[in-house]
């Protein structure tokens, strides 16, 4: 069985050295996710505010929510970073199966 690595589309600041990165996921376990920054230092990160390889499956149910709301969900898709005021909707757009993220 072959694992998949998802790389963030976003940079992560790294507490020991200062040093922005973009770091590549291997797995996670309760929203978090350890990473290790170019220097070597390990540390862990919150997945609650990134998507990792997301598509919309159900166009039908996506395309009933307003424009503006479909727009603000293409760009967290486009752009790895879910925003503080989007979360609750990402979260429930992927427990409705209406965007789906490995």
């Amino acid at each position: 069985m072959q694992s998949r690595v998802y790389r963030l589309a976003n940079k992560v600041k790294c507490p020991f050295c200062g040093v922005e990165f973009i770091p590549s996921i291997k797995s996670s376990a309760g929203g978090e996710a350890e990473v290790t920054c170019p220097n070597g230092h390990a540390f862990t990160i919150m997945l609650n505010d990134f998507v990792l390889d997301c598509e919309i499956r159900d166009w039908e149910r996506f395309s009933l929510l307003p424009q503006s709301t479909q727009q603000a969900v293409l760009e967290v898709i486009q752009s790895g970073k879910v925003p503080p005021d989007l979360q609750t909707l990402m979260r429930r757009l992927k427990e409705a199966g209406v965007v789906v993220c490995t």
